[in-house]
Parts: structure tokens; C-alpha cells; sequence
């Protein structure tokens, strides 16, 4: 399952790099919450975070890229909460709605 957190979206005072980390625990502390979750049982979590787990994120337009790349490798989504808000989440939901992905939302649990 892709996990689709806001990042550049976040309202925060920190630049991009402090919305970064803040993103990236938000995706670490929803995997812990999933994964106790009976229902997502058998679900391996993934997120843009798993391949750019030590450096900084890459250009915009890379990490997107990357992004979609792994929604289409996955059986579903999670979209967090203030995914409608996202640009980025919404090209995530776009893509798994259009490939068949099964789609959730955390704020629907």
C-alpha cells in the first residue's frame, strides 16, 4: 500500500526541508498506526520516503515521477489527511483511480 502524504503543502513556518522531515515522520508514525490496523493486515507500506529514505528529495518533477511509479506498483493507497489540498496526492489518487487501485482515505477510518 503507497502511502500519499501532503509534503509542499504543509502549513508550517520551516522551508521545504523542515516540511520534508515533518512529512517523513508523519509517513513513519502512519505505517506504526496502519500496521496495527486488522484490516490492512498483509499490506506492506510503502512511500516516496522508502526510495529516498538518506537524502534530500530530488527536483519537484522527479519526485512526482517516483511517486506515480509506485502507486502503479501497488495493490493500493492511503491518503492522508489534507490529501485534497495536495496537487501531489491528487495526481497519486488520479493514478490509482485510473489503474484500479483500491483507495482509502485516513480520515475516513
Amino acid at each position: 500500500m503507497y502511502i500519499a502524504t501532503p509534503i509542499n503543502g504543509l502549513k508550517s513556518n520551516c522551508g521545504f526541508d523542515g516540511k520534508v522531515a515533518k512529512a517523513r515522520h508523519r509517513i513513519e508514525t502512519l505505517k506504526q498506526v496502519l500496521s496495527d490496523e486488522p484490516a490492512f493486515d498483509g499490506y506492506e507500506f510503502t512511500s516516496t520516503f522508502d526510495i529516498h529514505p538518506n537524502g534530500s528529495m530530488p527536483a519537484e518533477h522527479k519526485a512526482m515521477g517516483d511517486c506515480i511509479a509506485l502507486v502503479m506498483t501497488c495493490d493500493a493507497i492511503m491518503l492522508d489527511h489534507g490529501w485534497l489540498q495536495s496537487k501531489g496526492c491528487n495526481l497519486e489518487y488520479r493514478a490509482a483511480k485510473i489503474y484500479g487501485k483500491e483507495i482509502f482515505e485516513f480520515d475516513k477510518l
